[in-house]
Parts: C-alpha cells; structure tokens; sequence
C-alpha cells in the first residue's frame, strides 16, 4: 500500500517544488509566452484584416475588369459597325467610279464610231465623185474640159443626195 499511498514528506515536497516552479513559471515563462500568444493573435488578427481588404480589393478590381470588358466590346462593336460603314462607303465609291468610268468609255465609242463613220461617208462620197467623173469623162471625154469643175458639180449633186 505503500505504493499507493505516497507519504506525507514526499507529498509535502511534491507541494513545495511544484508550487516554486508555478511561481518561477508565472514570473518569468508566462508573461512571455501570453506575450507571444497575443502576438500571434495579432498576427493572425491583421492576417485576416488584411485578406478582408484583399478580398474588398480583388472585388473591386474585378468589378472595374467586368466595366473594362464591356467598354471593350462596346468599343469593338462601334469599330465594326464603322468599318461595315467605310466599306459600303467604299463599294459605292467604287462602283459609281466604275459607271462614270463606263459612261465615259461608251460616250467615246459613240463619238468615236460618229467620227469614223462621218470620215467613211465622206470617203464614200469622195470615191463616187471620183468614179462619176472618171465615167463621165470616159464617155464625155471630148466634152469635159476642167475636170474641178465637173468635180464640184458632182459633190453638189451628192450632197442633195440623202443616205
């Protein structure tokens, strides 16, 4: 029983000694280690503080980054809308270039083919001179004396003469 029950010298020692390393420890380790405690309840305090504003902040940029997005396609929509404009612009540009240029081209042809059929008939009507003279004074040879003469009175007669 003597193993049980400690005897009252060992209990009084026991007592003391706990009782001078109680107060040892409340002089000395204590205060420092409530000291670190509320150091790391500090820590951990403005830890938490400070991923509160992070979070705030990350919040917030993602708000300005959801606006950037939407200006941006904003944006972008007007850039198209502009640019499906300036080529309509273009194309129409474009193809009235090509009908004046068109107009012009036909305008010359006509007047081109006016020309060249103005310059036929005159040759016509030079070459039917020259062949009505030439004939007349094959058959009127000893009649015809100036032949400018006869000339011009064969032009006047194919001028009264319509085509």
């Amino acid at each position: 029983m003597e193993l049980v029950m400690p005897g009252v010298g060992v209990l009084f020692w026991t007592c003391l000694i706990f009782l001078v390393f109680f107060f040892v420890l409340k002089k000395w380790a204590f205060p420092v280690i409530n000291g670190m405690l509320k150091k790391r309840e500090e820590k951990i305090s403005s830890a938490l503080q400070q991923a509160e504003e992070t979070r705030k902040t990350l919040s917030r940029l993602k708000d300005e980054h959801e606006q950037l997005l939407d200006s941006a396609r904003q944006e972008r929509e007007r850039i198209l809308a502009e640019a499906g404009q300036l080529k309509r612009q273009i194309e129409e540009s474009g193809r009235q270039k090509a009908e004046e240029e068109y107009k012009r081209i036909v305008s010359a042809a006509r007047a081109d083919i006016e020309r060249e059929k103005q310059e036929a008939l005159e040759e016509i009507r030079v070459q039917v001179a020259d062949i009505s003279i030439d004939m007349a004074e094959k058959i009127l040879e000893s009649e015809l004396e100036d032949r400018d003469r006869q000339r011009s009175l064969v032009e006047k007669g194919l001028k009264n003469i319509k085509m």
